[in-house]
């Protein structure tokens, strides 16, 4: 019985002495240096002050003197102020658990929860590819939260961004550029730790795999297939032998090796499309692992008139082309400021034309899911009087020529034929003349005669 009563009240004796005061609990990253606190208000330097980590000791604090336990961890430790009562231990390289202070009779517990996010191997990922961030840490029932590069919540209503095994991993499919490279952050709701890992991901600037462009012919479009980094920033083991390579519908345009690099070569101008143009352009890069491409739709639009003026009696017919691999959500429709729009959504040919009598500017919209994507101008011109006047005025100058013709050729008849009738008029009075002549001179010659027998 008094065996039993001593050790009771040893017992006793012991929790008084060793008693719980104060339980903490701490998050930090791995590598963080970290200080577990230990205050007391006696100060006893006989005492020693004993900090251990489950229960193995690591270091003792007496007399002025600081001893390594036997603990073989290659963390660092220091006190921060035990001449005045501060035994608050600052460590370095630490392991995640449970430490306990034994200071004048008091444990003071310290639960230490190491955290970190581990990511890829590589450096780079190229755009499309699939990762993971995990967390990692022997505590399972903290809540802890995920935030994108844009600082957005991550949940599972995004299907490329998926949580698992109590939100403690993220996995990210379909990498893009655009949206996933940067700064991850993981938060730690119960201490507001926050701990961020960089992505780092190859991707094309300003344009996603698919996007469409829109131009009308005889504009000018530029395909860029121009990185989000510098082309020659990227690290060798990920880039050998790099080729581009520029295709359309299929069939390879250009392929160059960009060893000898120019940025030019990224991208591809052309000047003045024309309808041919449209169609499937696809650049492709060569990388270690696979290629990084991307594709982009080229839809041209063009108009055109069945005749560039209205006639009087016949309308003219307007028609607006474009070539799209896709029409079935897209419309066209023709209208001027003084009809209401004329629209067509079935688009089996990638036309819609119209008859009208209209002059004037008539404008050719393509819209897609009710938004107006390209738009082109048409004149059509009026029935001019002055056109109309053509034929007559033709006809007018080429009578007029005519009797021009006419008269001078009149003139000419006359001419020649006064000229003739004074001629023959000349010859018949010189006709006259020399017979005036012939037979003045007969009669004289028989008067010269008669004399002549008078005489004789």
């Amino acid at each position: 019985m008094d065996m039993i009563l001593r050790c009771i009240l040893v017992s006793f004796v012991l929790g008084v002495m060793l008693h719980v005061t104060e339980e903490h609990y701490i998050d930090a990253t791995y590598g963080q240096e970290v200080t577990l606190p230990c205050q007391v208000d006696i100060v006893n330097p006989s005492v020693p002050v004993i900090w251990k980590y489950k229960s193995e000791e690591i270091i003792k604090y007496q007399r002025g003197h600081l001893l390594r336990g036997s603990s073989s961890s290659s963390a660092t430790y220091s006190l921060k102020n035990a001449d005045k009562g501060d035994y608050s231990l600052t460590m370095r390289n630490g392991k995640e658990g449970q430490y306990t202070c034994e200071a004048h009779g008091k444990i003071k517990t310290t639960n230490l929860n190491l955290w970190s996010v581990k990511g890829p191997s590589d450096e780079y990922l190229l755009e499309g590819d699939i990762t993971q961030l995990e967390l990692s840490s022997l505590d399972m029932s903290t809540q802890v939260e995920w935030f994108g590069p844009n600082k957005s919540k991550i949940t599972n209503e995004k299907e490329r961004w998926t949580l698992q095994n109590k939100d403690r991993r993220l996995q990210i499919k379909d990498l893009k550029a655009q949206e996933d490279q940067g700064t991850w952050e993981c938060f730690i709701s119960r201490s507001g730790l926050r701990i961020t890992h960089d992505v780092r991901v190859i991707g094309f600037v300003n344009s996603l795999d698919g996007a469409v462009i829109y131009a009308a012919v005889n504009s000018t479009v530029v395909l860029s297939c121009e990185l989000n980094i510098d082309f020659q920033e990227i690290p060798k083991n990920i880039l050998r032998n790099p080729v581009l390579r520029w295709t359309k519908d299929n069939k390879t345009i250009v392929e160059v090796d960009l060893n000898n690099f120019n940025s030019s070569l990224l991208q591809q101008t052309i000047g003045k499309v024309q309808f041919e143009h449209a169609g499937e352009h696809k650049c492709s890069i060569a990388f270690t692992r696979r290629n990084l491409s991307k594709t982009t739709h080229l839809v041209v639009m063009k108009v055109s008139a069945d005749r560039p003026r209205l006639d009087s009696k016949e309308n003219v017919t307007i028609c607006c082309h474009v070539s799209a691999p896709d029409l079935s959500k897209a419309q066209l429709c023709w209208n001027n400021r003084s009809d209401s729009p004329k629209c067509e959504t079935h688009l089996p040919e990638g036309k819609f034309c119209y008859e009208t009598r209209s002059a004037g500017e008539w404008k050719c919209s393509l819209t897609v899911q009710d938004e107006e994507k390209l738009s082109m101008i048409y004149f059509v011109d009026e029935a001019s009087t002055v056109s109309n006047s053509f034929p007559l005025t033709y006809i007018a100058i080429a009578a007029g020529g005519m009797l021009l013709l006419l008269i001078i050729i009149i003139g000419v008849c006359v001419f020649s034929c006064k000229t003739v009738k004074q001629k023959r008029q000349r010859a018949r009075k010189m006709a006259q003349a020399r017979q005036h002549l012939l037979e003045k001179k007969t009669c004289q010659c028989h008067k010269d005669l008669t004399n002549d027998y008078y005489h004789a």
